[in-house]
């Protein structure tokens, strides 16, 4: 991608689905991640926060994509009240934690916002 990107990421799954079809939105969801990991695709960074914040957690199945994006040099960072509020402060498993001010920061010094 040509100049700075940031990935805003607010759900578990890519895309609006029906509840049957959340596994199909989770997939998709990885398959996004791993297409990052191309440098003619990979963002800057990637902020995670709602229902997304759970993405980064314990449990995840897109572990594994994020953390070889991490190992890439995409800043991961996940909203900490969200943690608080999903009660998941213990399990961030990827990335850092970070308040909206530093989300707010990745945005306003982006090229490009793009929210999934």
């Amino acid at each position: 991608m040509t100049g700075k990107t940031v990935v805003i990421v607010t759900r578990t799954g890519l895309g609006t689905t029906a509840a049957a079809d959340a596994a199909f939105g989770s997939d998709m969801l990885d398959k996004l991640f791993h297409t990052f990991e191309s440098p003619t695709h990979r963002p800057h960074a990637i902020c995670f926060y709602t229902e997304g914040a759970k993405v980064t957690c314990t449990g995840s199945p897109h572990l594994v994509g994020l953390k070889l994006l991490a190992g890439l040099g995409v800043q991961l960072i996940t909203c900490q009240t969200c943690l608080d509020y999903y009660r998941l402060t213990d399990q961030l498993a990827v990335g850092q934690s970070g308040g909206m001010v530093d989300i707010v920061a990745q945005v306003a010094d982006a090229d490009r916002v793009v929210t999934v």
